[in-house]
């Protein structure tokens, strides 16, 4: 057995802080569906939430690095955490700044488009929060890819999404509106692509731990 699949106790913190990581993102993706689904209400309170689990999960990242400078042996290679830590964080970030793109656009009303995209993006984040934690168990590998092609999956139907919902949008009367929306699906969009490169990150991981 290969060092680097021995994991000390010590060395599960890693782990359980990329899981917490995980859990925040889904937290940040539910308010996000709040959000769109009833924009109208407590806005700015969502947003807070919102804002307050990327900061969060910011604390938890700097704890991982304060921590892998100190670790002689990790349950992954140090550029594997740092990888997955960065997809991670790039996942929360973007959730983050829809959401307040979303508040500060005002939008009222319901959008079909947007409550799709929200949809994806919780479909996604589960995917993520069952592949992270199930690293570490490699006898749970077959589990982790399903989860990435499921992401990758989720990621392709959004291309069709943004491109469907761009295109009812030019037969708006309103083109403040208009350009509102096109930014908001454009970013939703983004946190689609985020998610399937946090995907590439955990399959490459279990590729080389194979």
């Amino acid at each position: 057995m290969r060092i680097r699949n021995i994991i000390l106790p010590e060395d599960q913190y890693f782990l359980e802080i990329f899981r917490e990581i995980s859990e925040k993102i889904v937290q940040a993706s539910s308010h996000l569906t709040e959000l769109i689904s009833d924009m109208n209400q407590h806005r700015g309170i969502t947003c807070q939430k919102i804002h307050q689990l990327e900061h969060e999960s910011d604390e938890l990242l700097r704890k991982i690095f304060a921590r892998l400078e100190e670790s002689l042996i990790t349950p992954l290679e140090p550029d594997e955490i740092h990888r997955l830590a960065k997809a991670l964080d790039d996942v929360i970030d973007i959730i983050d700044w829809v959401a307040h793109q979303i508040c500060n656009y005002q939008l009222i009303g319901t959008y079909p488009h947007l409550n799709t995209f929200a949809e994806f993006i919780s479909i996604s984040v589960a995917e993520i929060r069952e592949g992270v934690g199930l690293l570490g168990s490699w006898n749970e590998i077959h589990e982790i890819k399903n989860s990435c092609q499921n992401i990758n999956h989720v990621y392709n139907r959004s291309s069709d999404l943004l491109s469907s919902a761009v295109t009812e949008l030019f037969s708006m009367q309103d083109p403040i509106l208009l350009i509102k929306l096109k930014d908001i699906y454009e970013n939703l969009e983004e946190v689609l692509q985020e998610c399937n490169d946090v995907g590439h990150v955990l399959n490459e991981i279990i590729i080389r731990h194979t």
